[in-house]
Order: C-alpha cells, then sequence, then structure tokens
C-alpha cells in the first residue's frame, strides 16, 4: 500500500513563519528516516527544510538525497519546502537534475516547490507524463525555463505562480497540454511582469498584485476571474484595463477589491460609461473598504445593471482573500 511521509523539523512561530534553522541533529534524524524506509512506493512526501548561510552546502547534499529519495519511491505528491536565512538569490537552493531525469518522473502528479532556483534548461530527459498541479512558491525561474517545463506536463490542470523572481513574462498558453484549468499568479514584484491569459482551456484564474499588466483574450471557456490590485494605475503605458475587462464580460462569478471601484468611477468621470455588459454575472465578491462615495456610487451602479446576478459576497475585514500559499 502507497504511504504518506512527512517530515516539519523547522520550529515555526504561531503564524507559520520559520525562525530557526534545521540543526545537524535534526538532519541526522531525517537521514536516518529515510535510510530505514522500507515502503517501495509513497503517495505523499513533504519535507520542511530551513537553513543559514554557513550550512548552505550540507543542505544541498542532503535536500538532493531527500528529494531523490521520494522520486525513487514513485512518489505522486511532493512537497519540499526550504527556507533562507539570508537574501541573495543565487544561494536559493539548486533544484537537482534528479528532478527532471529520473525513471520515476512520470509519476508524479503535484509538485509544490518553495525556496528553489531553477538551473536555465535543466535536462527534460523524461516527461511530466503525470503531473496534474504545480504549484512555485519563492523560487528563482526565468521565462525559457518555466515554458520548457510546462510544455514537458502535457496533463497540468493547475498552476500557482507566487512570489517567484527573475519572470518577466509569462503565457498561460505555454501549458500546452489544454487541460489547464486553473491558473493562479500572486504576488509578483518582478517590474513590467506581463501576463498573458489566452489559454483556450482555463476556467477561473486568479491575479494579484500591482506591478502585473495583464492581458486577457476573449475566452468563452472562463467562468470565474479574480483580480486584486492595491488600487488602479490608469496611465500604465500599454497597458488598457478596459479592453481585457471586456474580455471578461461573459464571467459567472467576478472578484476584485478597491481598484474596481475606483476604475469605474473614472469610467463615469472621464467617459460617462456605465459599464453595463456583465450580463451573465451571477456572483460578485468584493473585499476592503470602499474609500470613496463616489466609488460606492459606482459600484453600486454596476451591480444594478448585472441582470443575472444572484449572490454578493462582501468582505471588509480585508484587502485581500484568505489564501493558502503552501
Amino acid at each position: 500500500m502507497d504511504q504518506p511521509l512527512e517530515i516539519h523539523p523547522c520550529h515555526r512561530h504561531s503564524n507559520g513563519n520559520f525562525y530557526h534553522e534545521t540543526t545537524p541533529s535534526e538532519r541526522t534524524f531525517i537521514h536516518n528516516t529515510l535510510t530505514q524506509h522500507q515502503a517501495f512506493k509513497l503517495h505523499k512526501f513533504s519535507l520542511d527544510f530551513s537553513y543559514g548561510a554557513l550550512q548552505y552546502l550540507v543542505a544541498n547534499v542532503q535536500l538532493q538525497h531527500d528529494i531523490e529519495f521520494a522520486i525513487s519511491r514513485q512518489v505522486q505528491i511532493l512537497s519540499v519546502s526550504t527556507e533562507l536565512l539570508f537574501e541573495d538569490f543565487e544561494d536559493y537552493y539548486v533544484l537537482p537534475n534528479v528532478f527532471y531525469s529520473h525513471d520515476n518522473v512520470p509519476s508524479l502528479e503535484q509538485v509544490s516547490l518553495k525556496g528553489f532556483l531553477f538551473n536555465p534548461n535543466p535536462p527534460c530527459d523524461l516527461p511530466f507524463a503525470s503531473l496534474k498541479a504545480l504549484c512555485l512558491f519563492d523560487c528563482v525561474i526565468d521565462d525559457g525555463t518555466l515554458k520548457g517545463l510546462l510544455s514537458n506536463s502535457p496533463v497540468l490542470e493547475s498552476l500557482t505562480i507566487d512570489l517567484c523572481h527573475r519572470l518577466l513574462n509569462f503565457k498561460a498558453s505555454w501549458c500546452q497540454s489544454m487541460r489547464l484549468k486553473h491558473l493562479v499568479v500572486r504576488c509578483m514584484h518582478n517590474p513590467g511582469f506581463n501576463l498573458e491569459i489566452d489559454s483556450s482551456s482555463l476556467s477561473s484564474f486568479k491575479v494579484y498584485g500591482n506591478s502585473v499588466k495583464i492581458s486577457v483574450s476573449l475566452l468563452s471557456s472562463i467562468a470565474e476571474a479574480t483580480v486584486f490590485r492595491s488600487r488602479y494605475y490608469p496611465y500604465v503605458q500599454n497597458f488598457d484595463t478596459s479592453t481585457w475587462l471586456r474580455n471578461l464580460a461573459h464571467v459567472k462569478k467576478f472578484g476584485v477589491n478597491s481598484w474596481f471601484s475606483q476604475f469605474l468611477a473614472r469610467e463615469y468621470e472621464v467617459n460617462n460609461n456605465g459599464w453595463k455588459i456583465f450580463e451573465n454575472l451571477k456572483v460578485f465578491a468584493w473585499f476592503g473598504p470602499l474609500e470613496k462615495e463616489c466609488d460606492l456610487i459606482a459600484l453600486i451602479d454596476f451591480l444594478v445593471h448585472c441582470p443575472s446576478l444572484e449572490k454578493i459576497e462582501i468582505d471588509v475585514s480585508s484587502v485581500f482573500p484568505k489564501f493558502k500559499r503552501y
């Protein structure tokens, strides 16, 4: 029978943040546990690991061994989190080549990676033939490497890119599986980051971040869209909010925060446009406060002109919705 194996040696505050690097005794415990583990197959392998500059080389060797152990057991769900106690991207743990080239790579179904550096042009010798869900958090990866990884994942259905560095562009169509249903792009603070929602298989997407330039193709498959920004930016070069919003007029659920009411208010002021095109909208979700009365008036008018609206969800306690990162 497939078994789960979870190892969490990192000490945490009550809010979930790491504050203590993995000690030598804890690393020994992990090594002994894996050495003595006799199962030929694992359903899930989960490891939290933190380290500082002095232990960097030791951690590199151990993490490579741990990942190789999991993949050698034909693991289906792989979750590895490395917590850096220093900030230089060049010192992020390098994802080992065994992740791409082991004979059991096709067994992976769900992968979550945190705190890894992806080498450019990795040796993708085998396709991720079973990979359905991929989450990258606080990883260093460039455009070409991510594109190559996704093009080698023929059945991918869910993708999360969260706080990743060096990415300048991302197109949903890089996922050539034509099965990608759910996309989350969060906290991409890379200046000028461009996001293109252009995959005809998508049914939902969520975008969080101010530096993201969004381009949305007219895709009838998208039923749910969520976009969160700290404010509306009307004067961003080569970025027209009204264009991609019109391409979402058919969605059934739409989630936003204060930027949207600011956009509506400006449309009233500048273009005398009431935005009466969301005829299929059934659920409208709002997060955060309304800062000005004119924003509230514009938002109410928008909702009045949504003839199919069945439900309004309002959470004024937070600007962003609850979101499980990792």
